[in-house]
């Protein structure tokens, strides 16, 4: 059976809910109410009435005040853990500015995320350089780029990329969708275990 020992996972609005705060720094600011679904690129650029700079200066407040962050799911630890289970070595890959990245680390460690190696990227050095063998980030560009190079990659769904269309792309409404497409599963008892080896028995 095929094995994909190295995993990426995206932070922002795919671990971390970096989004909701976003949007309730923007709507303080604006006036008005802004959520997710008024977001139409995981950037915000050209989706609020804010300038760019604002934009980046808020996301960056965003992660400053890490602490309010919330895992995007519940139970993100144990299915992350799932991930090491049947023998991932996870990979956590952000692009936010470098300054910031302490702050991820902090959060990664609050939420108790397991992952093996950490990747600050840029336009320089995108996901789709590490090497590794699957990518789940929202951004559909990072998404594409990586299925071009012949690996496997899972479009996380948010309001900003319902409408993208990848070829390959594998779209995701949660961590465990992943993790079952890998054969793993969550029992009954919340427990997740390889039901790869169970074939029609499974139970």
């Amino acid at each position: 059976m095929t094995r994909f020992p190295r995993i990426i996972f995206d932070v922002d609005n795919v671990l971390a809910d970096s989004m909701s705060v976003f949007c309730q720094k923007a709507s303080e600011m604006l006036g008005f109410k802004v959520d997710k679904q008024n977001i139409r690129n995981h950037k915000v650029i050209g989706s609020i009435p804010l300038t760019s700079r604002t934009i980046f200066r808020l996301q960056s407040e965003v992660w400053a005040d890490w602490k309010r962050l919330a895992p995007l799911e519940g139970d993100l630890q144990n299915k992350m853990e799932a991930f090491h289970m049947i023998g991932f070595t996870i990979y956590i890959a952000t692009a936010i500015p470098l300054r910031l990245t302490s702050y991820v680390k902090q959060w990664l460690k609050k939420a108790q995320i397991p992952y093996d190696k950490f990747f600050h990227c840029s336009q320089e050095y995108s996901k789709s350089k590490i090497d590794a063998e699957a990518l789940v980030d929202d951004a559909p560009e990072e998404v594409q780029s990586f299925i071009r190079s012949g690996r496997q990659g899972f479009l996380y769904s948010q309001p900003w990329n319902f409408t993208a269309k990848i070829p390959g792309a594998i779209r995701v409404r949660n961590i465990d969708h992943v993790l079952k497409f890998y054969g793993v599963e969550k029992a009954k008892g919340g427990a997740y275990r390889d039901i790869r080896w169970l074939g029609e028995n499974r139970t």
